[in-house]
């Protein structure tokens, strides 16, 4: 490795380095699950604050704006001033923002404890990334980084499940607590076992500089294309494809939810697959495989004629999108490179956010104007293409940069 802060991390002894990387997955499947705990819970908030449906939508968008706002800035004190002061401060401001939820009967106070937890996650989820990666064996990259997807998708089930199932049996403040609790083990675990880091002086290269050299780079563009693109789609699907299983199938809110269940499951077990694959024969192969498995899965969508079928679409769909990201994450972060690690993975919580913001914008404006299955199409015709320059160009599609 190339940063002397990362040669120290991989000296860790092996029983230190498992402790580090349980903490770190750990913090990357609080911090995923954090966005889907709050949503079994919305009308137990309106009931309490009497908050009308668009102050709702506030609340829930209260935790996503300081993603967006801070992702660039929190990557760049990753590298700066080190992942472990990074990690637990925003486990610390997570079991804060939690607190707060759990104690209140006011959506103001809701709202800026949603902020809180968006705040504590962003920085935890960047430096837990960057750990994750610091700590990889050599020529194991992907396949390390594949685990903590996993963890992803692991926090996406398990947030509302949790949020949903402690709500009922206990009351409304257990899942947050629960949360609370958590993240205060994490930290203190962090504190214990995270090697202390020397400051590095800030990087002389502004960070825009630096973002548009790796983004434009070979493997950085289309890690870019991948992760922006991908995550469009998925947002497109989770507006259509349930209103879609509505109307065409009948299907409940209850079946939807397990068949998208479903496809985040394979999702999750496929993602360290993936990341191997990528280490051991190259990252185009999974790149390519995921990203033509996803126009076959929208395929499916627009010609699904039962319950089996979604079944069999979305998991399609959770495979690809599995093994496209299982190639795009650690491309961008070779784009970034160990001296900028964090400000990669700050780019890719951004690239991501902005991506799932505007997929369900184009999948309502598609449903309005056309339908579900002129959704469906227009997008297998788009991720095809991309296959296609995946596959046509190897050269430009899997080139490196030198690293920082």
């Amino acid at each position: 490795m190339d940063d002397e802060r990362a040669i120290a991390v991989s000296e860790t002894p092996a029983s230190r380095r498992r402790a580090i990387i349980a903490v770190a997955i750990g913090a990357v499947t609080i911090d995923t699950a954090l966005l889907g705990l709050i949503a079994p819970l919305l009308p137990e908030i309106e009931a309490r604050t009497g908050a009308g449906e668009g102050a709702l939508g506030a609340a829930l968008g209260a935790y996503a704006v300081p993603i967006a706002l801070l992702s660039l800035p929190l990557g760049r004190v990753a590298d700066s001033v080190g992942r472990r002061i990074l990690l637990i401060a925003g486990l610390l401001l997570t079991a804060a923002g939690s607190a707060v939820i759990a104690l209140t009967d006011s959506l103001a106070v809701l709202m800026v404890g949603r902020a809180v937890q968006g705040v504590g996650s962003a920085a935890s989820w960047i430096a837990a990334l960057a750990v994750v990666s610091d700590l990889a064996p050599p020529g194991r990259r992907g396949e390390a980084i594949g685990f903590a997807l996993a963890a992803t998708g692991i926090g996406s089930i398990a947030g509302p499940a949790l949020g949903g199932v402690t709500a009922d049996l206990f009351s409304f403040a257990a899942p947050f607590l629960i949360v609370c609790g958590v993240s205060l083990a994490l930290a203190a675990a962090g504190t214990a076992v995270l090697p202390r880091e020397d400051r590095r002086a800030p990087s002389e290269t502004p960070a825009w500089s630096t973002i548009m050299r790796a983004t434009r780079s070979g493997i950085g563009a289309v890690a870019t294309a991948i992760t922006l693109g991908g995550a469009c789609v998925l947002g497109l699907v989770e507006v259509v494809a349930p209103l879609d299983l509505d109307a065409r199938l009948g299907l409940s809110s209850s079946v939807i939810g397990l068949l998208f269940a479903g496809s985040i499951a394979v999702d999750a077990v496929l993602a360290p697959l993936g990341g191997r694959w990528g280490d051991r024969r190259g990252r185009r192969g999974p790149a390519a495989v995921g990203v033509a498995a996803l126009a076959l899965s929208a395929v499916m969508l627009a010609s699904l004629a039962d319950t089996f079928g979604a079944a069999l679409a979305l998991g399609v769909f959770g495979a690809g999108f599995s093994l496209a990201f299982a190639a795009a994450v650690p491309w961008l972060d070779e784009a970034f490179g160990a001296l900028e690690r964090g400000l990669g993975y700050g780019v890719l919580n951004l690239l991501y956010a902005a991506g799932y913001a505007i997929g369900p914008v184009i999948g309502g404006t598609l449903l309005e104007v056309g339908s579900a299955e002129l959704a469906y199409l227009v997008t297998a015709g788009a991720l095809a293409g991309g296959a296609v320059v995946l596959v046509a160009r190897p050269s430009a599609s899997t080139t490196a940069v030198p690293s920082g």
